[in-house]
């Protein structure tokens, strides 16, 4: 089948957890059906990762986005979108040169399928009137309003907690309705999402495809005994990540200190923001961008995710249990995957708790060990990306075979589309 992938970012070089997922599952994809790719670009020094995409893609078309589109224009579009009833953030993610690329691919190509990563790229897809016998697919990394809820929770930033609190009063109504509309059918990434969606709107198509690990990429790390290094991994300018590495630093380090002196905190991740680079001192490393997570991991002896905030699931969790290091996690921070506290995991939310569940790990090889030793298990027969893409494949086949495309309609009903050709 020849299938139509559009992204917010060039899934290359693998700096975030979207990149990630699109990444490993294109390689899979690509295996099977032609691909064209799609995406934004956050710079043009972007273009140089093309030729690590090429090999899997039949064709690659890129836009720029502006960094400094002018001010007039910009509030002239948050406001045109809010009238239309969708959250300012898809203004901010609309290009014109994007609304043009995507005409010009949709009438030179014929795809089965469109397959639209996030929800605020989903108004590209008005723009596909050509592209009408194909079945149109979309994945959310998280439920848009609940992320926008939690942090609001946590976010200090006056003009940040507005521009959230505009994003969320939209996203409530305007995410489940439009999707149903415009989609033949939503992919999330776990089953806590597809409840609260299908909670929002009952006439939404939705599977769980949940994220991955590259299993056979990542072994097992050999423990260091000597190490009292404890790792918190992230992109440390998303809120939840700020208020995440802020929350252990100031309510759960010291007490962890008291108990193990001589333990490290490693705060690796691109572009900390100012509140994040403050936290650095003698036993608190803050590192920014990196090549590789891995070296840190393997002098890591404990990994963390003391999220507050948030939504979807945590691939780096994932990346813990497929290197050998084993996870304390707050409960939404592991929400949404099939973990179990004392098995593959320790979870704690309580500051004073999440301290002594991080203490317990660094104290006790044989519990490091059994939770090392299951959670590998876990990532390798639930989380793989080749049995995730298995999962992926499988819609994309039955979404390719139908004999007659539908269509949501503004009421939420379901009919057959009545204007274009059944496949």
């Amino acid at each position: 089948m020849k299938i139509l992938l559009v992204t917010s970012n060039l899934p290359y070089p693998l700096t975030t957890g979207g990149k990630i997922r699109v990444w490993h599952l294109l390689q899979q994809i690509a295996q099977r059906h032609e691909v064209t790719l799609l995406s934004l670009l956050d710079s043009a020094d972007d273009i140089q990762f093309l030729p690590e995409l090429q090999p899997y893609c039949t064709r690659v078309e890129t836009v720029v986005k502006q960094r400094r589109r002018p001010r007039g224009k910009l509030l002239l579009r948050l406001l045109w979108t809010m009238f239309k009833g969708q959250p300012p953030r898809n203004g901010i993610a609309y290009y014109g040169e994007m609304k043009r690329k995507v005409q010009e691919i949709a009438s030179d190509h014929s795809f089965d399928i469109i397959h639209v990563e996030g929800s605020y790229m989903a108004p590209y897809i008005e723009f596909m009137a050509n592209a009408d016998s194909a079945a149109r697919l979309i994945t959310l990394s998280d439920v848009g309003a609940i992320q926008c809820e939690r942090i609001l929770k946590v976010e200090s930033d006056l003009w940040g907690r507005f521009w959230t609190w505009l994003d969320w009063f939209f996203l409530r109504r305007w995410e489940p309705t439009y999707l149903a509309r415009h989609f033949d059918k939503c992919i999330v990434v776990s089953p806590i999402d597809e409840a609260l969606l299908r909670q929002a709107n009952p006439a939404l198509d939705l599977v769980v495809v949940p994220n991955g690990v590259d299993t056979a990429r990542y072994d097992l790390l050999p423990e260091v005994p000597a190490s009292k290094d404890v790792l918190f991994i992230g992109k440390m300018s998303y809120v939840p990540n700020v208020d995440g590495a802020t929350f252990f630093c100031q309510e759960i380090f010291p007490l962890i200190k008291q108990r193990v002196p001589g333990t490290r905190l490693l705060i690796v991740g691109q572009s900390p923001t100012e509140t994040v680079r403050t936290l650095a001192s003698d036993d608190v490393i803050v590192t920014g961008y990196v090549e590789s997570v891995i070296p840190y991991y393997q002098q890591a002896l404990v990994s963390i995710v003391p999220l507050r905030a948030g939504g979807g699931t945590r691939l780096k969790i994932l990346e813990s249990m497929a290197m050998g290091r084993p996870v304390v996690s707050t409960t939404l921070g592991c929400e949404g995957l099939a973990v179990t506290h004392g098995e593959n995991i320790l979870v704690a939310d309580d500051p004073a708790d999440f301290a002594t569940q991080t203490i317990r790990l660094l104290s006790d090889a044989e519990l490091r060990r059994r939770l090392v030793v299951n959670g590998r298990w876990l990532v390798e027969t639930t989380y793989d990306w080749q049995v995730i893409a298995q999962q992926l494949l499988q819609i994309y086949g039955e979404a390719g075979s139908k004999s007659c495309l539908t269509l949501r309609q503004p009421n939420g009903t379901v009919a057959p589309f009545q204007d274009r050709p059944c496949k």
